[in-house]
């Protein structure tokens, strides 16, 4: 099996295609004259800087499958916590608990992020309607279950092989903006940061999208607007092999958000390595056109999958059909994954991310 290292993410201003400068090559002709670099002062302001970022407890329940329902339940009770801590009169004593992290503090006195894997499972935003689903939630077969819940967006799946964090997050702490577009655009540069530390080829965005995709940059002779758009297709519903699985964008990261007086819930998945044909059963995020693919899809060199109402293809309800040609998630990519979307959001959003044990107990 394959080793999977992740490398350590761009720096938060870097966008793929941006020139990045290589060390210096000058030479010294005469050693005797370099004098010898005292990083002491550097590295105690280097550590007062990490200091300095505020403590954010996380939730690290990946390693299991979570079931959509109970992580909801988290995500209630915590941020209900959370605007009761944020309301209290005592405002020193609440600065206090959220400055001193080298304790236990109750939880909702700091931020959280939550950090899962669901089963297989299909939610549906505030605005979408079942018309983006291709099987009937109601009916006995049904592949998923479907939740309706508070985001933002369209029908998106989850399901093993896709890591999904959950910030519970306050936006007016002066560390961050109460600016939920800022907030969406922090998050897709997680998810390009972690893509490219995994490898993954030009990761970035796409105008008018949510969300972080591969492949964004165009080659200089493909095709118009128009053909790029209409991608050909396998019998069973794929984009067409070749070079249209290293062409064309592909989408990997989901985003969906929801704040309450400036604290957020709900959040991003980013496929690593689930079961893509599941993504059949949906128009995923109510995009018909484009490919949805994943970390380990990408660096393999094949296609996503396109999924449209009109596209021909019946989705098969049995649970035989739908994961036979899944392996399971790639367990050594599944760890680098983890690692490179920690890294990633403490330098996305400046905090440092301290792992608390076990669920939350709410």
């Amino acid at each position: 099996m394959a080793t999977w290292v992740a490398r350590a993410p761009v720096a938060v201003g870097h966008r793929p295609g941006d020139r990045v400068c290589p060390p210096s090559r000058r030479r010294h002709d005469r050693p005797e004259t370099r004098r010898r670099c005292d990083t002491s002062g550097a590295l105690d302001l280097a550590a007062g800087a990490a200091r300095a970022r505020p403590a954010v407890d996380l939730y690290d329940l990946s390693d299991t499958l979570t079931e959509y329902s109970a992580a909801w339940e988290w995500q209630r009770a915590i941020l209900d916590l959370r605007l009761r801590h944020l309301a209290r009169d005592d405002a020193d004593d609440a600065m206090l608990e959220e400055a001193n992290d080298d304790d236990d503090v109750p939880l909702g006195s700091r931020d959280v992020v939550l950090m899962v894997q669901h089963p297989p499972v299909v939610t549906l935003g505030t605005g979408s309607t079942a018309d983006n689903l291709k099987f009937d939630p109601d009916a006995p077969g049904a592949p998923f279950p479907v939740h309706r819940t508070e985001r933002g967006g369209e029908a998106t799946y989850h399901g093993p092989g896709q890591l999904v964090i959950y910030p519970i997050i306050n936006l007016q702490d002066g560390h961050h903006r109460p600016d939920l577009h800022w907030y969406m655009r922090s998050l897709e540069d997680v998810a390009v940061a972690t893509m490219e530390s995994l490898g993954v080829a030009k990761p970035g965005r796409v105008d008018g999208l949510t969300g972080a995709w591969a492949n964004v940059e165009k080659p200089p002779d493909a095709e118009d607007e128009g053909e790029s758009h209409r991608p050909a297709r396998t019998p069973d519903g794929a984009s067409a092999p070749g070079d249209i699985a290293r062409r064309r964008e592909h989408k990997l990261a989901a985003i969906g958000v929801r704040a309450r007086r400036w604290v957020t819930y709900h959040g991003m998945a980013l496929n690593v390595d689930p079961n893509l044909s599941h993504f059949r059963a949906i128009v995923p995020c109510g995009i018909g056109d484009r490919p949805v693919g994943s970390v380990a899809q990408m660096l393999g060199g094949r296609a996503g999958v396109v999924s449209a109402l009109d596209d021909g293809v019946a989705f098969d309800l049995t649970a035989e059909s739908i994961d036979s040609d899944w392996a399971g998630a790639d367990e050594a990519l599944m760890r680098a994954a983890r690692a490179g979307l920690v890294h990633a959001f403490e330098e996305v959003f400046r905090v440092r991310l301290r792992k608390r044990r076990g669920a939350p107990d709410v």
